[in-house]
C-alpha cells in the first residue's frame, strides 16, 4: 500500500516537473524528460546508500556525504578533468578510496560518533585537496567546477538518462537482495556472525557497492548533500525499520524528494537556475541537527 502511494505521489511530481511552465514539446523530450529520469535516479541512489551506510556501519548519522564518500568521488572526478581522463573512472576510484579509509576507520574506532567525526575530518581533508585542484584548473573551467560542487545538474541526452536510471535500479536491486545482511549488521557483528553472515566482508561489499553507484552519479551531477541522510530516517519515523521495506521505499521517496528539489531549484528564482545541492542542504541541515541531538540524547 505504501509503495502504491509513493508511486502515485511520484507520478504527480513527475507531471509537475515535466509540464509546469513548459515552453515547447521539444524542451519536454530533449531536456525535461532526461532531467526527470536522472533526478529520480540520483535521489533514489542517495537514499538507498544512506540506508545501507546507516545499517552496515551502525551509525544513524552516516551517509555518503557526511562520511566523505561524495567528496572523494568529487576529488577523483576533478582530477580526471584536470588530466583529461574519464570522469566516471576518476569518481569511482576517488569514492572507493574514501570507502577504504572509512573501513579502516571503522576497524579502529568502532564507536558510531567517533566514526562520524572521522568521516567529517576525511571530508574536510578531501575538500581541501579539491580546492588545490581547482586552483590548478584553467580559469574558464572554474565556474563549472564550482557549480559541480554545489550540485548543479547539467543537460543529459535521453539515452544517457535511461542508462543512469538502469544503473540506479540495478544497484538498488542488488542492495535489496542483501537486506537481511543490512539488518543483521545493524544489530551487531556478533549476532550477524552467528546468523551466518561474515560481518567484515559483508560490510565491505555493501558499502563498496553503494559507494560505486553514488560515485557514478556524483561524476554526472555533482555533489548533493544530506538527502541520503534524512530520507531513511523519515521513513523510520513512519515505522519502516526493516530493510526489506526500507530499501525500496527509500528509493521511491529519495527519487521523489530529489525531483521536488530539482523543481524548486528551477522555479524558486525563475528564470535563474539554482544548484539542486543548495536546496537539499538548506532543508537537510536542520534535520541533520535534530538527528544529532536525538542520537546524543539516546546515548546519554
Amino acid at each position: 500500500m505504501q509503495v502504491v502511494f509513493l508511486v502515485l505521489v511520484n507520478f504527480a511530481l513527475a507531471g509537475l516537473f515535466l509540464f509546469y511552465r513548459l515552453p515547447s514539446e521539444a524542451v519536454l523530450v530533449s531536456l525535461r524528460l532526461p532531467q526527470l529520469f536522472v533526478a529520480f535516479s540520483y535521489g533514489g541512489v542517495l537514499a538507498v546508500s544512506g540506508a545501507v551506510f546507516q545499517g552496515a556501519l551502525r551509525n544513524p548519522l552516516a551517509d555518503g556525504y557526511t562520511l566523505g564518500v561524495a567528496s572523494g568521488a568529487a576529488l577523483g572526478a576533478s582530477l580526471s578533468l584536470l588530466f583529461h581522463l574519464p570522469v566516471e573512472l576518476g569518481a569511482l576510484v576517488g569514492g572507493l578510496f574514501s570507502v577504504f579509509l572509512l573501513v579502516l576507520g571503522y576497524s579502529l574506532f568502532k564507536d558510531a560518533l567517533a566514526l562520524l567525526l572521522f568521516g567529517v575530518g576525511l571530508s574536510a581533508m578531501l575538500s581541501a585537496f579539491l580546492l588545490i585542484v581547482y586552483a590548478l584548473m584553467p580559469a574558464y573551467t572554474l565556474q563549472d567546477a564550482v557549480l559541480f560542487m554545489l550540485g548543479y545538474m547539467p543537460p543529459f541526452s535521453l539515452k544517457e538518462a535511461l542508462l543512469l536510471l538502469g544503473a540506479a535500479v540495478a544497484a538498488t536491486l542488488f542492495t535489496f537482495t542483501r537486506w537481511r545482511s543490512v539488518d543483521l549488521l545493524s544489530l551487531g557483528d556478533e549476532l550477524a556472525y552467528f546468523s551466518g553472515v561474515n560481518p567484515r566482508s559483508e560490510r565491505i561489499l555493501l558499502v563498496t557497492a553503494s559507494s560505486a553507484a553514488l560515485a557514478l552519479f556524483v561524476a554526472k551531477c555533482g555533489v548533493v548533500g544530506f538527502l541520503g541522510l534524512i530520507v531513511p530516517h523519515l521513513l523510520r519515523f513512519l515505522g519502516f525499520r526493516v530493510s526489506k521495506e526500507l530499501i525500496p521505499l527509500s528509493f521511491l521517496a529519495g527519487g521523489g524528494l530529489f525531483v521536488t528539489s530539482a523543481f524548486g531549484a528551477r522555479e524558486l528564482l525563475y528564470p535563474t537556475l539554482l544548484p539542486v545541492g543548495v536546496l537539499t542542504t538548506l532543508f537537510g541541515v536542520p534535520v541533520f541537527l535534530f538527528i544529532l541531538w536525538r542520537f546524543k540524547g539516546a546515548g546519554g
